[in-house]
């Protein structure tokens, strides 16, 4: 989930942070909190840190154009805050985020692109699903005309459930045609339009995991009872 701070939180973290050694503005490192993958780095002032905590959106200090910018306002590429954390001196903070799009204006994943020695990329997992699900709950609570999953949510319920139907059917009929790459194709669509109506219920995602876990637990137990 997205976080946001209430005014009293906001409060108690700004006072701990020391904008004196930089003259008004912190140095700040913004991770993917899906992947541990490091997005950019930055920097605040005091405003633009306390906008970030009560909207649970990245805003930053631009020292070339001087002026307060959220990231994403113009690429749509919104910074999603989960976790706030400072350094040892006061004097530096690494925000932990849900990426909406790639960070970087060169569209890239990270603007650091420049290792000295090359690194294999990461392989796509299931952490996937996690952003994804975070961008999907931000377009239902803050829907944008262009956004597919904003229209459909606003049609209500019912559209989210007829369309989960015919995504459903659909991998049937993919699965009876014993066509493998379009089960993967439908199966996503199922998948993803289960995250909509999640979010749309106000479910977590983390709430799934749980019960997959317990059942898990459940049925691991029963095994070991039968085989002692």
């Amino acid at each position: 989930m997205v976080l946001q701070l209430s005014e009293a939180e906001i409060e108690a973290f700004v006072k701990k942070v020391d904008f004196e050694k930089a003259k008004g503005l912190v140095p700040v490192i913004v991770q993917d909190a899906s992947n541990g993958k490091v997005l950019m780095q930055a920097f605040m002032n005091e405003e633009s840190l306390r906008l970030t905590l009560a909207s649970g959106r990245m805003h930053f200090w631009s020292r070339s154009r001087g002026r307060i910018w959220l990231k994403g306002e113009e690429s749509g590429h919104y910074s999603l805050l989960q976790n706030a954390i400072l350094d040892c001196d006061n004097d530096a903070i690494l925000f932990k985020v849900q990426q909406i799009g790639a960070v970087c204006h060169t569209g890239r994943e990270t603007c650091f692109q420049k290792p000295i020695v090359a690194e294999e990329e990461c392989t796509v997992d299931a952490k996937i699903i996690e952003r994804i699900f975070e961008v999907v709950m931000d377009r239902v609570k803050n829907p944008t005309e262009k956004s597919y999953v904003s229209r459909l949510a606003a049609k209500g319920e019912d559209a989210v459930l007829q369309k989960k139907g015919e995504e459903m059917v659909e991998l049937i009929l993919a699965t009876i045609d014993n066509s493998p790459g379009e089960i993967v194709h439908e199966a996503t669509d199922v998948l993803f339009h289960i995250l909509v109506l999640l979010a749309q219920k106000g479910s977590k995602l983390q709430e799934v995991f749980e019960e997959l876990e317990r059942r898990h637990q459940v049925k691991t137990k029963a095994a070991k009872a039968c085989l002692g």
